[in-house]
C-alpha cells in the first residue's frame, strides 16, 4: 500500500510573498543611500531591532578600482559584519586604537565568506578583484550618521595573495 504525500509547491521568492514570514534580504530596488564611485550603498534595508538593539542590514556593491588605499574608517560603538554574496575582493583592516598604517592587513574575501569587525577596527570599503563584489552588511542603525571616523593614510598599493599553483616570481623566461 503506497501513501500519497500532499504536495507543497515552491513559490517564487519575492518581498510580498515572503512578508508574512519575515524580510527578504535582496539588494534593494530603490535608489541607494550613497554612491561614491568606489561603492554603491543602501543603508537600513532591514530592521534587526528584534535582536534587542538597533541593528539593521545594509547592502554594499564595491566597484572595481585601482588597488591603492588612501583612506580608512572606523566605528567606535558598533561591530560591523560584511557577508560576501558575489565576487572576490581585498579588505583592508587595522586593529582598534590609533591607526597605524604600518600594521594594516589586507585579506581576500570571496562569495560565501563573512567577517565581523570589532568596534573600533579600522577598515575601508573592499577592493574588488572581480568587476564588482556584493555584500550584505549588519550594523547598528545609527552608524552611518553618528559613528563614523575617517582618516587619510599614506598611499599603500594592495597586492592580491598568490594562489596555490601560481608563481609569485613572475613569468618564466
Amino acid at each position: 500500500m503506497s501513501v500519497v504525500l500532499p504536495v507543497l509547491r515552491a513559490l517564487p521568492l519575492s518581498t510580498e510573498a515572503f512578508a508574512p514570514f519575515g524580510t527578504l534580504l535582496n539588494q534593494p530596488a530603490c535608489a541607494p543611500s550613497l554612491e561614491r564611485g568606489d561603492i554603491t550603498f543602501w543603508n537600513s534595508t532591514a530592521d534587526l531591532s528584534g535582536l534587542a538593539g538597533s541593528g539593521v542590514t545594509g547592502h554594499l556593491i564595491a566597484h572595481r578600482r585601482e588597488l591603492t588605499l588612501t583612506r580608512i574608517e572606523r566605528h567606535l560603538h558598533t561591530p560591523e559584519a560584511f557577508i560576501a554574496s558575489a565576487g572576490r575582493s581585498l579588505m583592508v583592516v587595522g586593529a582598534p586604537g590609533e591607526v597605524d598604517p604600518q600594521q594594516l592587513c589586507a585579506f581576500e574575501i570571496s562569495a560565501g565568506q563573512a567577517v565581523l569587525l570589532r568596534p573600533g577596527a579600522w577598515h575601508w570599503a573592499p577592493y574588488p578583484l572581480s568587476e564588482a563584489a556584493t555584500f550584505l552588511l549588519i550594523l547598528r542603525a545609527e552608524t552611518s550618521e553618528h559613528d563614523i571616523e575617517m582618516r587619510d593614510v599614506p598611499a599603500h598599493r594592495l597586492e592580491p595573495p598568490a594562489h596555490e599553483g601560481s608563481s609569485s616570481h613572475g613569468p618564466s623566461p
